[in-house]
């Protein structure tokens, strides 16, 4: 409910599967600026991949904080992303793995990777609503911010003293994943000291987490906005007007 509330669509939710109505052109010479604002698993799917085999997989060595950053990023990303059976297997089986190691380097990581490629954990990486008009626009960091946001969505939970991981949890996790594992450095920086400007790891409230990343992600689109990356997806506060006109009174958010 919350997701459909912030996407403001109705979404189709079965098997652990988000598919937003819409059709989906398949040419890959054209550019669907309609599907921006709809949730595909596939986006989110492919920002997991990037991050585990060329983010993650950059690493020759990982220290205690990182290991433990992983774990936790692998938490969440199992128990609240929404996902086909499959996938979620698998994604389980690598975060099993490892969950049982006091130390991880590079070999054993991509050992676990393959080990779960040959289960059928996808390799390639493939984009519809997070699609750019090149190769070089959108694409990963879209994903990534659409996989942060619907998983702290997924995991909203109004009993504070749940077991179970929540919207805060998650917050943590994704700070933490940034902190370790981010390889664009200026825009790791950025999230950082934003995070902190913001006080993102004070917070304890599930409803507070999900629109303090809101807040974080409209920040770094008004940074963004002055510099051109797509020039058919400008970097806009969301939700814009023509997605809900009564979110905004006299130019901010109400």
């Amino acid at each position: 409910e919350l997701i459909e509330r912030i996407m403001g669509r109705k979404a189709d939710i079965s098997n652990g599967r988000i598919v937003y109505n819409g059709e989906v052109n398949q040419d890959s010479s054209v550019v669907d600026t309609s599907l921006q604002y709809q949730l595909y698993e596939l986006d989110m799917q492919s920002a997991i991949n990037i991050a585990l085999y060329t983010e993650v997989g950059l690493r020759t060595t990982f220290n205690d904080k990182e290991l433990e950053d992983l774990k936790r990023f692998l938490l969440v990303a199992n128990q609240c992303g929404s996902w086909t059976r499959q996938y979620r297997r698998l994604l389980s089986q690598i975060k099993r793995e490892v969950d049982d190691l006091t130390e991880l380097d590079s070999v054993s990581w991509h050992g676990i990777l393959k080990n779960a490629a040959d289960g059928g954990f996808p390799r390639n990486s493939t984009f519809i609503g997070c699609k750019g008009s090149q190769p070089t626009t959108r694409g990963y960091p879209c994903g990534l911010w659409l996989l942060f946001h619907s998983m702290l969505a997924s995991c909203y939970s109004p009993d504070s003293n749940t077991t179970a991981p929540t919207s805060v949890t998650v917050l943590h996790a994704v700070h933490d994943y940034v902190d370790s594992f981010f390889t664009c450095e200026h825009c790791r920086s950025h999230f950082l000291a934003m995070s902190e400007r913001m006080e993102l790891l004070a917070i304890t409230d599930d409803k507070t987490a999900n629109l303090a990343l809101w807040q974080a992600h409209n920040q770094v689109n008004a940074r963004l906005s002055t510099e051109v990356y797509d020039l058919n997806f400008p970097k806009v506060q969301f939700p814009p007007q023509d997605e809900c006109g009564t979110c905004t009174a006299a130019q901010q958010f109400d």
